[in-house]
């Protein structure tokens, strides 16, 4: 009997020991989130002051909350690949190098994608229309219209949710950038994409913006996909709170700084919070 109680208390005590370390990484990933979206108002105060330079290019700091170093990037939209007018070479290059797709499969993808969103039934010579999903026991239909957020290349026949994870961080469908992509504005990943897989080209082009900024040589990408430099007030900003597990509690939102709503000065477009292994690129 006593064998027995001991048993029983000792599953017991194991199971409120858990409970409570349960309790107190909740608590701490609740307090991380909060720094965390303070962090991104102030980024959104800030990109609500007269344009300038240093809004146009990519962004990069921290910031000191309560004693906890944020982690904080800001990313013009005009630096992503818009999913809405990206024409077929870019995107193909997006699913080939980001996604690391052959590249036969990242050209008929790139098609099916177009298909996806224009208004005409007639697919591609590698796309796919309605018939093709109804064939392929899918779901979805394509749309004849734009992407309304990055999730919706789950609805694209052939992109499952491994392709989905890798290409999404490189998207945006709120740019309104013409289907180009400003270097300056681009974070690492869309600068390989831009450099057709070339890490090299990549990086150097990385380091020379950090020193020259919007006069480093972008001459080595092809000129297709570059876009002129322009102001938006459009941007991806994002935060990063590193937990004692070692990883991050990372708030992304896409915000357009010149429109608001409610009080607010500026309009929330797209948002998500995610735990994420890494910090920011």
């Amino acid at each position: 009997m006593v064998a027995a109680l001991t048993v029983t208390v000792s599953g017991v005590v194991y199971a409120v020991r858990g409970d409570v370390q349960a309790v107190s990484a909740g608590r701490e990933t609740a307090a991380a989130a909060a720094l965390a979206d303070a962090a991104l108002v102030l980024a959104a105060r800030q990109l609500r002051s007269p344009p300038n330079e240093e809004r146009g290019r990519l962004q990069r700091y921290e910031v000191v909350i309560e004693q906890t170093a944020v982690a904080v990037r800001v990313v013009p939209l005009t630096g992503l690949v818009d999913l809405n007018a990206a024409g077929e070479e870019l995107l193909a290059d997006l699913i080939a190098v980001a996604g690391d797709v052959d590249r036969a499969r990242a050209v008929s993808l790139a098609q099916r994608i177009i298909d996806w969103r224009d208004a005409d039934d007639r697919p591609l010579s590698d796309g796919a229309e309605d018939a093709a999903y109804a064939a392929a026991g899918s779901p979805f239909r394509t749309r004849g219209g734009p992407f309304e957020a990055p999730e919706d290349l789950l609805q694209v026949l052939g992109i499952d949710f491994d392709l989905y994870q890798r290409l999404r961080p490189l998207t945006t469908v709120h740019a309104r950038s013409g289907g180009r992509v400003d270097p300056a504005a681009a974070p690492l990943p869309v600068l390989r994409v831009l450099a057709g897989g070339n890490e090299q080209i990549a990086a150097g082009y990385a380091r020379a913006r950090d020193v020259d900024g919007a006069l480093a040589d972008t001459t080595r990408f092809r000129a297709a996909y570059i876009g002129a430099r322009r102001q938006t007030p459009r941007y991806l900003v994002e935060a990063a709170v590193p937990l004692s597990s070692g990883a991050y509690v990372v708030s992304r939102k896409v915000l357009d700084v010149a429109s608001g709503a409610d009080g607010v000065p500026w309009q929330t477009l797209w948002t998500e919070r995610v735990v994420e292994a890494e910090s920011l690129e």
